[in-house]
């Protein structure tokens, strides 16, 4: 049978898997917790001061028990994972481990590395076949680089290494820098990229936007 041609309406506008990034302590896990029916993976002991649906995991073994828990059935919307930047520690120490090695530069060609993207992204993976929407939040990486006597500030950036962060991002369908605005007194995160800032979305409601971290403002009501 020919290929029909069939033009496909929009399935969804509202992001499968979204990265907010920002400094430590900015409040984005207090905004988690008030997003409802959503599941906080703590991996860094960070939400003990919030009230939300919280499992703590505190190294790689227990986050897979949690995973394979929820494989087996739950009630969530939505699952954050906080953060990923641990996950990938417990990535890292799991290789060193397997090939018996002191640190994953030791591997050679830069095998270490490879296989630490490969359980960081396999991670990523389970939480995006088990839950409906995916919350993946990270520690903010600035940098500052000295050319030509002058100081060149390189883009704030997700504090991942290269490649990992390179894919991590292109498997998500929004990136958003997480910001206290003090004048304002609000939790601002924003859509829009630019020379100092890594951050997009392909949800046209979230591209180039700056806006309020308001759940209502990122997950719009789905027409059926």
């Amino acid at each position: 049978m020919a290929l029909k041609k069939v033009k496909r309406k929009v399935v969804s506008q509202n992001p499968k898997v979204m990265l907010l990034y920002g400094a430590p302590k900015v409040g984005k896990t207090t905004a988690l917790s008030q997003l409802e029916d959503c599941l906080i993976i703590d991996t860094e002991g960070g939400a003990n001061m919030v009230d939300g649906y919280i499992e703590e995991a505190k190294n790689r073994e227990e986050l897979i028990n949690i995973l394979k828990e929820a494989k087996d059935g739950h009630d969530y919307k939505y699952v954050a994972i906080d953060t990923i930047d641990k996950v990938a520690t417990w990535a890292e120490i799991t290789v060193c481990q397997e090939e018996n090695v002191s640190a994953i530069q030791d591997l050679a060609f830069g095998k270490g590395f490879g296989l630490v993207r490969e359980k960081v992204l396999n991670t990523v993976s389970a939480l995006k076949e088990i839950f409906p929407h995916v919350i993946i939040i990270g520690h903010r990486k600035w940098a500052r680089a000295i050319v030509d006597s002058k100081a060149i500030v390189e883009p704030e950036s997700l504090d991942l290494t290269g490649k990992l962060k390179n894919m991590l991002m292109a498997d998500c369908d929004a990136i958003g820098y997480v910001y206290r605005d003090d004048e304002k007194e609000k939790l601002m995160v924003s859509f829009k990229a630019n020379e100092a800032l890594e951050a997009g979305s392909r949800s046209p409601h979230l591209r180039g936007k700056e806006i309020e971290l308001k759940w209502n403002n990122i997950y719009k009501k789905e027409s059926k």
